[in-house]
């Protein structure tokens, strides 16, 4: 038996001075010059991590804190918008109707046991 072995390897794209950077398996490591951390963070998450600083920068009386939590709520919600047209996209590309079967079924029980 033999083995097609296929080399991996790092993706770097140039924009002027500016560097972006993938793994071989695609995850960004930097975007533009600015490293990324990539962590899997759920949908819900972020939804509650929203509402929670929601709150808390109602309640800061620190001017400076408050900016600081406000600027982390942004990207919390960028992430879910972000997060919404992954969904579309996944909905448009998916490359058979089972596949799209299969991921809507798994979208909807999200949704019904609460995690969306």
């Amino acid at each position: 038996m033999s083995f097609l072995f296929q080399q991996m390897t790092a993706s770097f794209y140039h924009w002027g001075e500016k560097l972006s950077a993938f793994t071989s398996d695609n995850r960004l490591v930097m975007s533009f010059g600015f490293p990324i951390a990539s962590v899997p963070i759920t949908v819900k998450e972020l939804q509650d991590f929203v509402c929670v600083l929601e709150q808390a920068i109602d309640d800061e009386p620190n001017c400076k804190q408050r900016i600081a939590l406000g600027s982390i709520k942004h990207i919390f919600q960028a992430s879910l918008k972000q997060a919404q047209k992954d969904h579309e996209r996944i909905i448009e590309e998916a490359p058979t109707g089972a596949d799209l079967e299969e991921y809507m079924l798994s979208y909807a029980r999200a949704i019904k046991e609460g995690a969306l």
